[in-house]
């Protein structure tokens, strides 16, 4: 059992089982399976071969310790916990099937989400798009401890690209469905991320040579202690109202998106985009540095 205690939470979790322990109570995950996402797999061939019911990752959602159920309830939010293992689909990092968030009612701005890296290290694209032309798109490599705000009108994609089980968490609005349709329709996000290197998803258009990486978010900027988990929000759910009522806190998202970016290269040769070999069985995977730093040049 893996103790998850710099969550916030009495949790732990079984790798074994894919179950957890909350407060001593067992609980079971939603299962997405390689079925769930095959609209969005960038290595079709290896696709073709593959088992569907392969199970992905693992989602454990509206947890909270019990003391904090009913303020949970009351301020219309939900807390989630994402198990992601390391795993790759074909040449392709294990990722999860990104969506969009919809609008909020008599608003013109969409519903946002929060994200804490709990164990390991994710990945996270953020892309903004009208139908199929990408608008702005950004990378954040997240460490454990760190922080992601989803500005509203951004659909977003994790991925693991390590040799670690990434887990993660997450606060959002409990009254929406997430839009999942639009990334389907263009068969995954802007990029994808192979174990060779970053390739453009020629669904979208997307003119730009130059991938954005940004920094993850400040604690500072949710009203943390150093070290201190989002779940510890609660306590005061007037620091969470940018979930539920993002159109009041223009000035927060603001200062997310222009946050200083480094650019990297990106391969503009369309053919070796398209290089990428398939095969049924993934190579050794290598870190995320690795994948960023070299075959991005």
């Amino acid at each position: 059992m893996q103790d998850l205690k710099q969550s916030g939470l009495d949790i732990k979790y079984d790798p074994e089982t894919k179950t957890m322990l909350l407060e001593g109570t067992k609980i079971t995950p939603s299962i997405r399976k390689l079925k769930d996402i095959s609209d969005v797999i960038y290595d079709k061939k290896w696709l073709g071969n593959a088992n569907r019911e392969k199970e992905l990752y693992y989602m454990f959602r509206d947890i909270s310790k019990k003391e904090h159920r009913k303020t949970i309830e009351k301020n219309n939010l939900r807390y989630d916990i994402t198990v992601i293992p390391s795993n790759t689909l074909g040449h392709e990092y294990i990722k999860t099937a990104g969506h969009n968030h919809p609008i909020v009612p008599d608003t013109n701005i969409t519903y946002t989400e929060l994200y804490e890296v709990i164990k390991g290290e994710g990945l996270y694209l953020l892309q903004k798009t009208k139908k199929n032309k990408l608008i702005d798109a950004y990378f954040i490599k997240a460490k454990a401890g760190d922080k992601i705000i989803i500005p509203p009108g951004y659909a977003h994609i994790t991925i693991n690209t390590t040799e670690e089980t990434l887990i993660m968490a997450n606060w959002v609005a409990r009254n929406f469905t997430s839009e999942y349709d639009s990334i389907k329709t263009l068969k995954g996000g802007a990029y994808y991320i192979t174990t060779e290197k970053t390739i453009k998803n020629e669904n979208y258009n997307n003119k730009s040579n130059t991938i954005k990486f940004k920094t993850p978010d400040k604690r500072e900027l949710l009203r943390l202690g150093k070290k201190e988990p989002i779940y510890n929000m609660i306590k005061n759910p007037l620091t969470l109202k940018f979930l539920t009522e993002p159109q009041n806190h223009h000035r927060l998202f603001d200062y997310v998106q222009e946050k200083p970016s480094t650019k990297t290269q990106i391969p503009n040769n369309s053919q070796d985009q398209k290089s990428v070999p398939s095969s049924s069985s993934p190579k050794k995977q290598t870190t995320s540095a690795q994948v960023h730093q070299a075959s991005l040049q």
